[in-house]
């Protein structure tokens, strides 16, 4: 069984994957089928970057649409996975030699097929197809181990955004929530929990979110209702979980590409 960040995410994160870049895309109406064209092309980039040793993963998740979304709700999610908090720095910089030209020349040649010109107007297009970009800097927390053999095209991942409302909020997570997953994970009802905590982000990410979870189900598996059979206890953990944060709706996301 690989390891797993599930930090997020190509397997989600994986344990050799202790942080990852997330970035939220909104998209200009109609651009569904350019978007695909644009993430192809980077995807072989991205995957050279890898065989390099630049970053340990890499994936494109699509959002579930809902009756409640509003014109500014993402449609996918990108993630880059590194194995230590250096090697994400090193990326967001650039590496220090990045350049568009290099970049459309390793697309080429990962790419059969294609020119040099129709995939640099695919790569000039990003502008045109993305309406916003919300980036999210990630670490990983804590973790269940990751169950059910590797993630495959199609397969599905929920997440939770949250919002720390306690100091002690990151060992509600460790010491309660976890323990009741993990169990989950145990009885062969759930694949993969874990939390991660937003070290950074840009301009236009929200900015009340402290944390994340996320979570792997596995379909029409039903979890245990309690995380321990006595009332009171298990009423006293409940309060205080509510307590130590505000979570937002879950979003539900399926996977699209991946690099291995």
């Amino acid at each position: 069984m690989k390891k797993l960040f599930l930090f997020l995410l190509i397997l989600p994160l994986t344990l050799s994957a202790q942080y990852a870049v997330a970035d939220f895309i909104v998209l200009n109406k109609g651009m569904d089928s350019q978007y695909h064209k644009l993430e192809k092309v980077w995807g072989a980039w991205h995957k050279n970057s890898i065989k390099k040793g630049e970053k340990s993963g890499w994936a494109v998740w699509k959002r579930t649409a809902t009756d409640n979304d509003n014109e500014n709700a993402f449609h996918y999610v990108v993630f880059n996975q590194f194995s230590s908090k250096e090697q994400m720095d090193n990326y967001i910089n650039g590496g220090g030699n990045f350049s568009i030209n290099n970049a459309i020349s390793v697309m080429k040649s990962n790419l059969k097929g294609m020119s040099t010109g129709s995939i640099r107007k695919i790569v000039q297009s990003e502008q045109k197809i993305k309406k916003q970009v919300r980036t999210y800097h990630l670490q990983l927390l804590d973790a269940t181990p990751f169950t059910g053999g590797d993630l495959k095209i199609g397969d599905k991942m929920t997440f939770a955004p949250m919002i720390q409302k306690s100091d002690d909020y990151e060992q509600v997570e460790s010491y309660i929530a976890k323990p009741y997953f993990l169990q989950q994970v145990m009885n062969g009802k759930h694949r993969w929990w874990a939390f991660t905590k937003v070290i950074n982000r840009n301009d236009q990410a929200y900015k009340e979110i402290s944390h994340i979870a996320w979570n792997i189900f596995i379909p029409g598996a039903e979890f245990d209702d309690r995380l321990i059979e006595n009332e009171f206890v298990q009423k006293v953990l409940n309060d205080k979980i509510s307590s130590s944060r505000e979570m937002r709706n879950a979003q539900e996301l399926t996977l699209v590409y991946q690099s291995n």
